[in-house]
């Protein structure tokens, strides 16, 4: 008895550090995308996220940011033959609306959640709770990760509707 339950701790003891590292590469994968956000913004470079958010991104979630440019970057069509996947884009914002740049936050905050997705939490005031359940002002990641490497394979939002999804729906 004692020895298998000395196995047992061992065998979780392993496995521990393994989850917490992926934990991490998640949270930086998330971390760094937003800071490489911020410098871009600042510089007055990739001002709708899109490009920063290619370069993070898996193949899929790569092929639903182009297919959702695509039809946006049509200027050929008149604005009365817009379709819902002209402004799809929008859906791959990595900031939460109102007009506001991610370089204008006081603060973003970053937290794996235990479904394993990481939550980008965006403060703009200074003076919001973000563990309240009425803020709303984040997105949530889910990743892939292959050793050290992360890749984002879609986006949630406060409503919890896939960003992917969304786009191939509409644009397809």
């Amino acid at each position: 008895m004692n020895k298998t339950l000395f196995v047992l701790l061992l065998l979780v003891a392993s496995f521990s550090p393994a989850v917490a590292d992926s934990g991490n590469v998640k949270t930086n994968t998330v971390k760094n995308m937003y800071n490489d956000t911020i410098k871009l913004n600042r510089k007055g470079q990739d001002i709708d996220n899109l490009d920063t958010l290619f370069k993070y991104a898996d193949k899929s979630l790569q092929n639903a940011v182009a297919l959702s440019n695509m039809n946006r970057m049509d200027e050929e069509q008149q604005e009365d033959e817009y379709t819902e996947c002209h402004d799809a884009f929008e859906e791959f914002r990595l900031g939460i609306g109102n007009g506001r740049g991610l370089e204008e936050a006081k603060s973003i905050s970053y937290k794996l959640l235990t479904n394993g997705r990481v939550r980008a939490s965006i403060n703009y005031t200074g003076k919001d709770n973000i563990n309240s359940s009425k803020f709303t002002n984040y997105v949530d990641y889910s990743l892939k990760c292959t050793g050290s490497s992360c890749k984002i394979t879609d986006m949630y939002y406060a409503n919890s509707s896939s960003s992917k999804s969304y786009v191939e729906k509409v644009c397809r």
